[in-house]
């Protein structure tokens, strides 16, 4: 009898928590010409999603949604420092298979660069690894032509001093290509987890 009404309780405290486990920022380099900054603090998405993660809506009995904390006591989000005290698995090896097999919510984030633009995309999963939905933020290569012509201006004087001045256009050459590469910033992380979050929508 104990032991049933221990397993209730510690039953109904699962179900009163969401627990959300947060991977370290993946960059995939796919540039091949081009020297692209893509320093970032691995640890970023973890930090912002601890901030936002409150703000996404849950399926309520009635069918509509409502915010989290309305129909949840606690909403606990972990990282690679902090799940090994929760859950029993090596989740710098498998996070997704760790997440499936514990059951709770899964958050990667991936930031793919190439020569002409960078990608962030972060994907929130749910504990069957369904999509529940994601943030994108983007920025690409500035690409400015600058046009080469020459001018030549001549001024002439005449005899009763009034001035004229003549402008001479020579041929026009091909424009200089002047880039200005993309880089990585904390925004582009910022701008792909409120997009995240805030339009997260979970049913249960």
């Amino acid at each position: 009898m104990i032991v049933s009404s221990l397993l209730l309780m510690l039953g109904l405290a699962s179900a009163e928590t969401l627990d959300f486990y947060v991977a370290p920022i993946r960059v995939l380099d796919r540039t091949n010409t081009q020297v692209i900054e893509q320093v970032i603090d691995d640890e970023f998405a973890f930090t912002l999603s601890s901030a936002f993660s409150t703000s996404f809506k849950v399926r309520n009995s009635r069918g509509t949604y409502t915010p989290v904390l309305m129909e949840y006591e606690d909403v606990r989000v972990f990282n690679n420092k902090t799940i090994k005290y929760y859950y029993d698995c090596d989740y710098r090896l498998d996070p997704m298979r760790c997440a499936f097999d514990n059951e709770h919510f899964f958050v990667e984030t991936v930031v793919t660069v190439d020569d002409n633009q960078l990608t962030v995309r972060m994907t929130m999963y749910d504990p069957q690894l369904q999509v529940v939905n994601s943030g994108l933020s983007t920025e690409e290569m500035e690409v400015n032509w600058i046009k080469q012509q020459e001018v030549t201006n001549v001024q002439n004087t005449a005899r009763d001093g009034s001035k004229t001045e003549v402008t001479h256009t020579g041929l026009e050459k091909h424009p200089l290509k002047w880039e200005i590469p993309h880089h990585l910033l904390e925004k582009h992380i910022r701008e792909a987890a409120a997009e995240l979050w805030l339009g997260a929508k979970i049913r249960l």
